[in-house]
């Protein structure tokens, strides 16, 4: 090689190294484009405070939770590209007053209206900060990373927002505050790295890599929302499955900021394995695990058993979460697949609470745990695949560097 030449990128070179601006940044946006999502039962509550019975609380929701995955999934494409801060800024904005609006106007239909503007604009952080998680070395442990991050704010926040009472100023107003934390922090989202794709064949499996990536990524696209959908009905009917073996309200919110605390620990594991466990076998005992818990929360009539199940049941969803982000950035360096991927699952998780309280309402809490636990079994081969097909691809990335120089 001539002192000219420029040297080949190596693998640890083809991503960013994790620093503090890049990662306080694209943490604390992903905790923004979740928020929502987490706070799901205390909306449903405020939502009751302003008039609404629960049906039309969680269509309202529902139409919320799908404004940001359609902002989310439109401005995927943006998000993977060198407009990424540009895209977060202006959503975190909008999102930011739409927010704060909803909570102070006195007008029911104001507020809702402010919530699902709200919900529109935060969709630029669900792409901006599923995009930028790929840019960033070693998929699983920074997915992790921002998961715990995510867990640790949620519980502090789930504690505390029953302390000073579930109703529309406290919930509507937090939703404003993070975003507002995003907004500030978005001119530090990590850029997408110069060589992100993969270009190698995987030769065991005698497929083109990026066809198989294509595959891969469209199947994850399909399995993350279905597997949400019955992860989060569980979570937003909590009040319900409360009522039914007599929690209280500030009990239940206990309850909730204990079951975000079993989240670290999920995150943990995850952040100090890293990829050593890969992602297939940790996402099947989580997807086995969480699938036989949810089945077991019909056939409780105990109040601290029901409690035990949802922290055990949020424990397991953490780590699988964080897995399947990783395996999203694995898939391809520039996002393509990370970027979309929250506002897919959100798709899924804008209609649990439709569709939750209507399996309640039709055929009984025992049938509709029944239905969210099987859910888990049916996505663990697509899930597989997927996780398989992502480290396949990592290794390709490696390979490419010296090809892409």
């Amino acid at each position: 090689m001539s002192p000219s030449t420029p040297a080949a990128p190596t693998h640890t070179e083809l991503r960013h190294p994790l620093t503090v601006r890049n990662g306080s940044a694209t943490f604390i946006i992903a905790l923004a484009s979740l928020m929502m999502a987490n706070l799901a039962p205390f909306i449903m509550t405020a939502l009751g405070g302003l008039g609404f019975d629960i049906i039309e609380s969680g269509n309202i929701l529902t139409w919320a939770l799908l404004a940001s995955a359609a902002t989310g999934l439109g401005s995927a494409r943006l998000a993977s590209g060198n407009r990424r801060r540009l895209l977060a800024i202006v959503g975190l904005a909008i999102a930011t007053v739409a927010f704060g609006l909803s909570s102070v106007l006195t007008s029911p239909a104001a507020a809702v209206s402010g919530l699902i503007i709200g919900g529109a604009g935060i969709g630029a952080a669900i792409s901006t900060s599923g995009a930028a998680l790929a840019a960033l070395r070693n998929p699983n442990r920074v997915s992790a990373a921002s998961g715990l991050v995510n867990r640790i704010l949620v519980t502090i926040i789930l504690a505390v927002i029953p302390v000073l009472g579930i109703t529309q100023g406290s919930v509507f107003g937090t939703l404003a505050l993070i975003s507002l934390a995003g907004l500030t922090l978005a001119s530090w989202l990590p850029n997408t790295p110069e060589h992100a794709a993969p270009v190698e064949v995987t030769t065991s499996l005698k497929i083109a890599e990026p066809r198989r990536i294509t595959i891969a990524g469209i199947a994850l696209l399909i399995v993350f929302p279905l597997w949400g959908a019955s992860e989060d009905a569980i979570w937003t009917m909590a009040p319900v499955l409360g009522d039914a073996v007599g929690i209280s309200e500030q009990s239940l919110g206990f309850t909730l900021s204990l079951a975000a605390a079993g989240g670290i620990l999920g995150m943990l594991l995850v952040t100090v394995f890293g990829n050593r466990l890969g992602r297939a076998i940790p996402l099947t005992i989580a997807l086995v695990g969480g699938g036989v818990l949810k089945i077991c929360i019909g056939f409780n009539t105990d109040s601290i058993l029901l409690a035990a199940l949802i922290i055990c049941i949020n424990t397991i969803y953490a780590s699988a979460f964080a897995l399947y982000l990783g395996t999203a950035a694995g898939l391809d360096a520039r996002g393509r697949w990370s970027g979309p991927l929250i506002g897919a699952y959100l798709v899924g998780s804008s209609f649990a609470p439709l569709i939750g309280s209507a399996l309640i309402d039709a055929l009984g809490i025992t049938t509709f745990t029944l239905i969210t636990g099987l859910t888990s079994f049916a996505v663990i081969v697509p899930t597989v695949f997927v996780a398989r097909a992502s480290i396949a691809a990592e290794r390709a990335l490696a390979k490419s560097a010296p090809a892409t120089a």
